[in-house]
């Protein structure tokens, strides 16, 4: 046995191949399937045998394929998570919830971002399910608007939560905010301080988040008399560019509005930087609300008014949800509520509009 491992080093030494099971099996001129039980403690295999395998392994440096062993023991004991950014504020926080939880209860946490394209999700999610994970987390990409890999998730019996992005097509827990009134009460806020023509920059309407963010705004107009006009609103993507793009139509447009409610943080410091670029005074000429309390909304001047969606608790239920599913439970859904966050992008400038916030308490919060 010593001359074939001599013999064996040397030929691993040129090709750099990684040890399997039947390079053992090789050397110790055993099958394959002896290698493998013996490796696993089976009673069928004598002690002897199974002590010069583990002995032989050591030497060879072999190390166990872990997917392969995953597979066969049915679990990995690893959550997988799916964002669309992972350098977004709100999602490196709610993976941080998610993390802190998994971790406690004995998890590992594999993290993948999306980067907002349907067909890399597809792909995360398909290489998830290959038994690299029990269960997924996830946040659906904007890009996204078939949902059958999510729902080839539950085929493999592998269980699924979906956190703040979610959608009724898929069968999977929901851990979200409570998105709607987040902008129904952000709308009423400006309304209390005067400002009624007030516009809306909205992300996609066929996610989630930014639909129901859009029905919050509408309502709560509509509520005291205000129906907008079609130059209100502006429907499409989420950045920066977008917004300065959106401040420039304002610009053009024939009279500025009293404040801008803005689906996305991202949307809002580029209306914001755009408007003041082009002399327009913030706040007050125009007052601007955010939405998703990113890290940067303090550091600007003025700092901008957003909403707190709680995202690392949003992270911590999700958590707790998808492990309680994988212990046999059935959890039920969870809605958070968001809190308004005023800063001084929208710093009331006296008021003709009459309004009862019961619900203003302290710190600048709603």
């Amino acid at each position: 046995m010593g001359n074939r491992l001599h013999t064996f080093t040397l030929r691993m030494n040129e090709k750099k191949k990684k040890v399997s099971i039947y390079d053992i099996a090789a050397v110790l001129g055993v099958s394959g399937s002896t290698v493998s039980r013996a490796l696993q403690n089976h009673p069928a295999i004598s002690e002897k045998v199974r002590e010069q395998v583990r002995k032989t392994a050591r030497e060879m440096n072999y190390k166990p394929n872990a997917l392969a062993v995953n597979l066969k023991r049915g679990y990995s004991k690893t959550i997988g998570v799916v964002v669309p950014y992972i350098n977004r504020n709100f999602f490196s926080s709610a993976i941080e919830g998610i993390e802190e939880v998994a971790n406690r209860m004995g998890y590992d946490v594999l993290i993948c971002q999306s980067n907002e394209l349907y067909e890399k999700e597809q792909k995360i999610l398909h290489s998830l399910s290959q038994g690299k994970v029990d269960g997924v987390i996830a946040s659906i990409a904007y890009g996204t608007r078939d949902y059958s890999h999510y729902n080839n998730l539950a085929e493999d019996r592998i269980p699924l939560v979906l956190f703040d992005r979610v959608s009724d097509e898929v069968k999977a827990g929901m851990v979200r905010g409570n998105d709607y009134q987040g902008a129904y009460r952000v709308v009423r806020y400006l309304l209390s301080t005067g400002r009624k023509r007030i516009f809306h920059c909205a992300g996609f309407q066929h996610v989630s988040v930014w639909r129901d963010r859009y029905r919050g705004y509408w309502d709560a107009l509509q509520a005291y008399g205000i129906t907008p006009e079609a130059d209100w609103v502006r429907i499409g993507g989420v950045t920066r560019d977008a917004g300065v793009a959106f401040a420039r139509e304002i610009l053009q447009g024939k009279a500025l509005p009293d404040a801008v409610f803005v689906a996305s943080d991202f949307v809002a410091l580029g209306i914001l930087l755009e408007l003041m670029r082009n002399g327009v005074k913030v706040p007050e000429e125009v007052a601007i609300f955010g939405y998703a309390n990113e890290s940067f909304d303090e550091l600007i001047t003025p700092s901008l008014s957003s909403v707190d969606q709680f995202s690392k608790q949003m992270g911590q239920a999700a958590a707790r949800m998808l492990i309680g599913k994988l212990n046999g439970e059935h959890p039920e859904d969870v809605l958070i509520e968001p809190e308004l966050i005023l800063r001084d992008s929208t710093r009331a400038q006296g008021s003709d509009f009459s309004m009862n916030l019961t619900d203003i308490t302290h710190e600048g919060k709603l």
